[in-house]
């Protein structure tokens, strides 16, 4: 028994009575004698008050039957003494029964505390013990051993649910070590290759012990819940996450060789992708983020899938580089969105924005599609270089809409899109074609020193209020553009290939 260990009060049986709050029985019957005397005393000198004190007479002889009456009345105070007597000893003795129990359930209660500390001691000492033979194991130069290490410190934490973070912490320490892969695997039997191995099945059981495929299935017993991972700067080949619910995410810097697939992921929390490299295909078909999503300067070099993904805090991808084909279908962003920077090859964005989104200065280098998006708030696309075409269609933009000193360098499409609020094209330039048929302006709409080298079609299109295009040019084929009244083009004595606009 250690020394900080509590025990039970005990005192020695002559002291018993004073744990129970108790009198001595000496003393206890001495008071219960004395306050029977003194009630009959009370109560003769009550009676006689009552009845009134008889007369002085002359005392008679006592007749038998008298006698027999004292003496019923002697054997009836004898017999209440000792039911006096008798209660107080019962009393004592229920009390000092009770006594006995209380003391017998604090004892066992106190065997049964030290077996469970001396349960719990000896578990924790065993668990110390396979956790150092599994690290032990994990640090073998056998690839053999070390795939033991990781079903041995899988199988502790199966057992010892508060366990599971600390193995899951090990599992990915062990993936952040550095590592080179072999250059031909199928080929290869050296130590890369059979390191592959480990990694990958580390992997694996990271997968297995994070999945739920369904929201019933994230009672099953393989499922570890509110799991935080830390893979920053690992190198994961063929990385497969699909279905897993982890907690806080961090894949910062990680190089992702291979394809991907996070494909239906739950993010409980905090999840970073900084800097991390997708060498194959990324996808993220219908995750949901439920915390800030942070892929600031991430490079996809393949196809980037995020459609039906749901971000539900910021969603950060400054300075994403976007190799491959990105599709943002029907996704859901529910808090602040940024693409600053961000380049993109081919982009497909027929997502809902509820709030802000920004892509100021960001590059598209071929088709991109904004058609029947939604944006809830302001969007910002100033200084944004379109390299090729770019669609709009029956997009709805809700708050101010900025295409400030922006660059469309192919065919641009604007038909059919609802403008709210304020609209800025101010020193923009279309380098091709332009098209706002059918499109409707609410706000204020400015073209101040816009550029129009191509086709202008403003067919059909409604303003609220009259747009301005003070200083805005136009090619010299006039003859093919339809603008909103009352502007029309105007030529320019100093140059030939273009016109002016001008309010007729």
């Amino acid at each position: 028994m250690g020394q900080n260990e509590e025990t039970p009060d005990y005192r020695p049986i002559k002291d018993a009575h004073k744990t129970l709050g108790l009198w001595s029985m000496r003393r206890a019957l001495a008071v219960a004698f004395s306050a029977a005397i003194v009630l009959l005393v009370a109560a003769w000198f009550l009676v006689l008050w009552l009845l009134g004190s008889p007369s002085q007479a002359k005392t008679k002889p006592l007749e038998t039957k008298d006698l027999l009456e004292l003496l019923k009345l002697v054997f009836a105070l004898v017999a209440g003494i000792g039911a006096l007597v008798a209660l107080v000893t019962a009393y004592r003795r229920q009390r000092v029964d009770e006594a006995a129990g209380e003391r017998a359930e604090r004892v066992q209660a106190h065997a049964e505390e030290i077996a469970r500390d001396n349960a719990h001691d000896a578990t924790e000492r065993r668990v110390t013990e396979l956790y150092g033979q599994a690290i032990d194991q994990l640090g073998h130069d056998r690839a053999a051993v070390r795939l033991g290490g990781l079903y041995s410190l899988v199988r502790l934490g199966q057992d010892h649910p508060q366990h599971r973070q600390t193995v899951i912490d090990v599992i990915c320490a062990y993936l952040r070590m550095p590592f080179q892969p072999p250059s031909a695997p199928s080929e290869d039997t050296g130590d890369a290759a059979q390191e592959l191995q480990v990694r990958v099945t580390a992997q694996r059981l990271l997968q297995h012990h994070l999945s739920a495929r369904l929201p019933e299935q994230t009672g099953a017993g393989t499922y570890w819940g509110d799991i935080d991972i830390d893979l920053t700067g690992a190198r994961l080949i063929n990385f497969d996450f699909t279905n897993c619910r982890p907690r806080k995410t961090i894949f910062a810097g990680t190089y992702f060789s291979g394809y991907a697939a996070f494909d239906g992921v739950t993010f409980g929390g905090y999840a970073e992708f900084g800097e991390a490299k997708f060498e194959g295909s990324a996808q993220f078909s219908g995750a949901t983020f439920r915390g800030d999503a942070m892929f600031g300067k991430t490079a996809f070099d393949d196809h980037a899938k995020f459609d039906g993904v749901t971000f539900g805090g910021v969603a950060w991808f400054d300075g994403a580089l976007f190799n491959g084909i990105a599709g943002f279908g029907a996704t859901t962003f529910s808090g602040y969105a940024t693409f600053r920077e961000a380049t993109f090859y081919e982009v497909w964005f027929d997502a809902t924005f509820s709030k802000e989104v920004r892509f100021d200065k960001a590059t598209f280098g071929d088709t991109v599609w904004f058609g029947e998006a939604t944006f809830g708030d302001e969007a910002w696309f100033e200084q944004v270089k379109f390299s090729w075409g770019v669609t709009f269609t029956e997009s709805r933009f809700v708050g101010n809409a900025w295409f400030s000193k922006t660059k469309f360098d192919g065919e641009s499409g604007f038909e059919g899109v609802r403008f709210s609020g304020y609209v800025g094209f101010s020193e923009a330039a279309f380098n091709g074609d332009v098209s706002f048929w059918e499109a409707k302006f609410s706000g204020d709409t400015w073209f101040r020193e816009t550029r129009f080298s191509g086709k202008v079609n403003f067919g059909e299109a409604e303003f609220s209020n009259p747009p301005t295009f003070d200083k805005a040019v136009a090619s010299r084929s006039s003859d093919i553009h339809v603008w909103p009244a009352p502007w029309r083009t105007e030529e320019l004595p100093s140059n030939a290939d273009m016109c002016r606009l001008v309010s007729q």
